[in-house]
């Protein structure tokens, strides 16, 4: 990226749809990181945010962070300045008073969680590294030097780029790779790893079981809550669809309105999931015949926690789209309960007796009123032979 064969727009491009959808992030740089290429990852962070969290103005913003520690400043200032007419002990003391209500204060604060997870930048190409050095002491310089690409800076822009960057990370690290050797540049190699550094080989190794550890994995998360497979599918399919259709880069505006729809989905076919698992429990494939009353019941049960899923989960975007989608989910488990109802009636044991019934009562009381004649209502003549009497 960032080349002379690659547009903006496809760079752009890039760069956002992997800020939204990653949650390890690796920023490959060329020799040692930029100041260009702090910004440029400043830039696509704050975009990402605002495409998930909206407008800087719901949360503090560094402005306000500013103007809160020069309160704070001056007003310890002025307590300084109280309390140096006073015993020193008791100006000591109200200045620790200042200082709890202030980290009190903070601390009332809610934190919202960082929109992105992991980011390392792996540094090709490092030319510090000592020829001597072990893989720990490697290590150790890898971290003091992001220590100091990190560290505050003078300049207003520059600490507010490393401010931006930090807070937009859960962690930022740094890797760094020596070159491969000279052997890999010539025309004539036929990419042997035997012609490779081995100190480079070295590197990629440990920086590889770092990348799979089962530690460093963890799934893509948005707004703190763990993405699914099938979630993370809906959200890669809405944003390639605004990046495909836009001429130019899309407004953080529109990818938070479609991050907001792409989880609404989510949660609504979440929910319909939820009640769909619990009914199949005693109304499934494989299940009996229910009285109609313990199906109700259940249903209701059912339908209380598929709501509670999808208002856990449908928190972003307008309260009016929340709604709108709220609603889709009630009418699909409503159809959803019609549905079971008729397969339950379709397995009641009892279904279409009434068709059998009366004619069969009405035969059996014939054939009582039949007996009953023959035994009280005839005379005997002969041996054996009744005939009725016709007296009544």
């Amino acid at each position: 990226m960032f080349d002379s064969e690659t547009s903006q727009m496809l760079t752009a491009s890039i760069f956002g749809l992997s800020t939204l959808l990653s949650s390890y992030q690796i920023y490959n740089v060329d020799k040692r990181v930029q100041e260009d290429n702090l910004q440029h990852l400043a830039l696509f962070t704050e975009y990402g945010r605002m495409a998930l969290f909206g407008d800087a103005t719901s949360s503090t913003s560094l402005s306000d962070k500013q103007q809160a520690l020069q309160r704070a400043a001056s007003l310890s200032d002025r307590n300084l300045e109280k309390s140096s007419s006073t015993v020193s002990d008791k100006g000591e003391e109200k200045k620790e008073e200042n200082d709890d209500k202030e980290d009190e204060d903070d601390a009332s604060v809610p934190q919202r969680p960082r929109p992105f997870q992991r980011l390392d930048f792996l540094v090709r190409d490092w030319q510090d590294f000592s020829r001597n050095q072990s893989l720990a002491e490697k290590r150790e310089d890898m971290e003091q030097y992001m220590v100091e690409l990190l560290s505050s800076r003078k300049q207003k822009d520059l600490a507010d780029t490393r401010e931006q960057i930090s807070s937009c990370f859960e962690k930022v690290a740094c890797f760094l790779l020596p070159h491969p050797g000279h052997a890999v540049t010539e025309r004539e190699y036929d990419g042997s790893v035997e012609a490779i550094d081995s100190r480079f080989l070295e590197l990629l190794t440990a920086y590889l079981d770092d990348l799979f550890d089962p530690v460093n994995l963890f799934p893509k998360k948005i707004h703190g809550v763990a993405v699914t497979s099938r979630e993370l599918y809906t959200y890669i399919k809405t944003y390639a669809g605004l990046f495909r259709e836009a001429s130019i880069f899309p407004e953080a505006k529109t990818l938070l309105e479609a991050t907001a729809e792409a989880n609404n989905v989510n949660q609504r076919d979440k929910a319909l999931l939820r009640y769909k698992r619990e009914m199949e429990t005693i109304a499934g494939s494989k299940c009996q015949y229910v009285p109609v009353q313990q199906l109700e019941a259940h249903h209701k049960a059912c339908l209380q926690g598929a709501m509670d899923v999808f208002d856990d989960g449908a928190r972003m975007g307008r309260r009016s789209e929340i709604l709108r989608y709220r609603h889709e989910v009630a009418e699909q488990i409503e159809k959803e309960r019609h549905r079971y109802l008729e397969i339950n009636a379709e397995r009641d044991p009892y279904k279409n007796l009434e068709f059998y019934l009366i004619p069969g009562c009405l035969a059996l009381a014939l054939l009582v009123f039949r007996i009953s004649q023959d035994l009280f209502c005839y005379e005997s003549i002969g041996y054996d032979i009744p005939l009725y009497d016709c007296k009544y």
